[in-house]
């Protein structure tokens, strides 16, 4: 396992059994870091990044918030798709 380029902000590893890999020096990219490399490796890292992460990943809501006219766009489509199967099945 070898280090390629070190930052402050990234690091990029090469190995032999993940082939080359990049992290950030950001909570996830640390702990990735950890589970992924050799404790020299990331004692090494370690020194350069410092105690805390200097990216901030962004964070995405589970589900999209859906809006009142989502809300009767898909009550009409249910209203439709009901009136096709009573058709068709008449």
């Amino acid at each position: 396992m070898n280090i390629l380029t070190l930052t402050k902000d990234s690091v990029s590893i090469q190995s032999t059994e993940y082939g080359m890999r990049a992290y950030v020096n950001s909570t996830r990219g640390r702990t990735q870091l950890e589970a992924e490399c050799s404790a020299d490796i990331v004692q090494e890292v370690e020194a350069v990044w410092g105690s805390t992460p200097t990216i901030t990943e962004p964070t995405y809501p589970s589900q999209p918030a859906q809006t009142p006219d989502q809300d009767v766009v898909n009550a009409e489509m249910m209203m439709r798709l009901a009136k096709l199967e009573k058709a068709v099945t008449t």
